[in-house]
This record gives structure tokens, C-alpha cells and sequence, in this order.
């Protein structure tokens, strides 16, 4: 057999019927094919001898990644990020209750004792003049040491002997207490003249809810309390008796006088001095 006629022939054993429009050469291709000088080649029509390359497109706003489209930010229609502060304030003078921080009227130093609702006192304390101002607290083990102008010497405060007493007493001292946005305040602890200090460490123990206001009946609200580490305090003093007075007594206090009041922080077991 010649070799063009063998060549033929191994291409196409698959072909059976003659293609419209081939030569006869004795080859056969089947449906599917066509016969290209000797040989049957598939009837693709994309097939081309010939490839034009497609120039590939890139686009400024897309990058394809595997299938993957991203789309680049578009400057004019991207916003800038924006930071956004936001300044919570809070009180810092007074502690409530609660566990919340609750301001009360009044300070940073002083403040009047018309803004406090009084227990176990004479109503009208608060309109007592203020005669003397402190100029120092302090906190100790044995209690508090107050120094004030009408303390000692010529125009110190007098003497009184209250009732079912058998010596004298000068002055007495009251906290005021910041509770729930309310000052409530009562003039508790006695001092006679020459007494240093009184009332106990005030943060030993919960001394002032245990010993100093512990009777509901007569403190109301500051009955059990005990002022919390850093909280403020009122502090003031009131000429001659006013624990267990409920008027205006001239035989508990002859002048009927008072401090102003101080606002200092609740110290801890190691006590603090204030100097105003």
C-alpha cells in the first residue's frame, strides 16, 4: 500500500460515511469530522489555523483574583473615617448609697447648712449665726480634734451643765452626710473644755453607724451608715448641748452659735488632718 493511502486509512477507522463536498480518495470520515487532504479532523467551527490573541482589559475599579471580585474604594464616594469622644463626668464630692457617685448642693469647700434636713437637733440650728469658723480637722484614733476661734480664750464659747449632768459641756460636733443627692446632718458628739478629741477612729470598726448615729428613731437616714473611704463629709460645731434638743433651748446653749461647714474626705483607719 503506498504511505499516503496507510496514512489515510489509520485516521480513519472511525469514519463511515463520505462528508458532502470531499474528495474521493478512498477515506471516509465520520458524523463530526470532516477530511482535510488525507486525514479527518473535527468539525469545530472555532477551530482556526489562525489565533487572535484578545488583549485582556484591566479596570481601575476591580481586580479579579481566582473568580474573586474586590472592589477598590472609590475616593468620592468613600467617606473618612470618624472618631467620635465622648466625655462622661461625674461627681467627686459625695458617695450615695447606692454605689453611685451623686453630687449634693453646695462646695468644694463649704457648704450651708440650710441645704441639710437635721435630726435629733433644734430645727432652727441652721439659722443660728455663724460666729467662728474651723481651722482644723483632724482624725485620730481617739476621735476627732476640731480647732476653731471660739474654742478658748476670752470669747470662747461658755459652759452649760444639761440636764440629769454633773459637769459641763461646751460644744458639740455633727457630721453631715451626702445621701442620695440629699445632705442629711446631726450635731452628735459632746465635748467639754479641754477635751482633745472624741468619738473614736470614725473608720474603725463602722464607729460612726455603730456609735454615733445608730438609732433610727432619732437619725433617720444616717441611722447605720457608715461613710465609705474618700467620701465627703460635712463637718461643723454648735455652741453648748445640742444632742437630744429638739427647740431652742438657752439653757442648752446661751448664745445659740455655730461653724461654718467644712467638707473634708472620709479618711481611712490612719486618720487625715485638714487645715483650712
Amino acid at each position: 500500500m503506498h504511505r499516503s493511502s496507510l496514512l489515510a486509512f489509520s485516521f480513519c477507522l472511525a469514519c463511515t460515511d463520505s462528508q458532502p463536498g470531499s474528495a474521493d480518495t478512498g477515506a471516509n470520515c465520520g458524523p463530526g469530522t470532516v477530511l482535510v487532504g488525507n486525514v479527518c479532523l473535527p468539525d469545530d467551527p472555532t477551530t482556526s489555523t489562525s489565533t487572535t490573541a484578545e488583549a485582556p482589559t484591566t479596570s481601575t475599579s476591580d481586580t479579579t483574583t481566582r473568580g474573586t471580585t474586590t472592589s477598590e474604594p472609590d475616593p468620592e464616594t468613600t467617606a473618612a473615617p470618624t472618631t467620635t469622644t465622648t466625655t462622661t463626668t461625674s461627681s467627686t464630692t459625695t458617695t450615695a448609697t447606692t454605689g453611685e457617685t451623686i453630687g449634693c448642693p453646695g462646695g468644694p469647700g463649704e457648704i450651708d447648712l440650710h441645704q441639710a434636713i437635721l435630726f435629733d437637733n433644734p430645727p432652727n440650728l441652721a439659722d443660728w449665726p455663724i460666729t467662728t469658723n474651723l481651722t482644723e480637722v483632724d482624725f485620730t484614733s481617739d476621735g476627732v480634734h476640731v480647732l476653731f476661734s471660739k474654742l478658748d480664750g476670752p470669747d470662747r464659747w461658755p459652759d452649760i451643765v444639761p440636764p440629769d449632768w454633773d459637769g459641763p459641756l461646751q460644744y458639740t460636733l455633727g457630721l453631715a452626710e451626702c445621701i442620695d443627692g440629699q445632705w442629711y446632718a446631726s450635731a452628735a458628739i459632746q465635748f467639754w473644755y479641754g477635751l482633745a478629741a472624741s468619738g473614736g477612729n470614725v473608720a474603725q470598726d463602722d464607729q460612726i453607724a455603730t456609735n454615733w448615729y445608730y438609732d433610727a428613731a432619732r437619725w433617720g437616714a444616717l441611722a447605720g451608715r457608715q461613710p465609705a473611704t474618700g467620701e465627703i463629709l460635712g463637718v461643723f460645731v454648735v455652741a453648748g448641748n445640742a444632742r437630744a434638743v429638739h427647740e431652742a433651748d438657752p439653757l442648752q446653749s446661751p448664745v445659740m452659735e455655730r461653724s461654718n461647714v467644712v467638707l473634708v474626705p472620709m479618711p481611712d483607719i490612719n486618720g487625715a488632718t485638714h487645715s483650712f
